[in-house]
């Protein structure tokens, strides 16, 4: 279920809301109008370490690197 963001027209109040189905009415909380306007928001995104043994993204997932160093990462020197 995504939540999205209005901006009401008629008031100019900017609000979210949860939507569970895409039939659903939506009114503004501050004045209950249905002139509203979706807003792009942008969407949260992790920026952590690849999920590999070694940690680099050139490297194979876990387990294929084995228990040593990653391939990848020692033909570099």
């Amino acid at each position: 279920m995504p939540i999205y963001e209005y901006r009401c027209l008629d008031c100019g109040s900017q609000f979210e809301k949860l939507v569970r189905n895409s039939a659903e009415s939506i009114s503004c909380k501050q004045c209950a109008g249905s002139n509203l306007q979706k807003l792009i928001s942008a969407h949260a995104i992790g920026s952590g370490a690849p999920d590999t043994a070694c940690g680099s993204a050139p490297c194979s997932p876990a387990p294929a690197c084995g228990g040593g160093r990653c391939p990848a990462l020692t033909s570099r020197a």
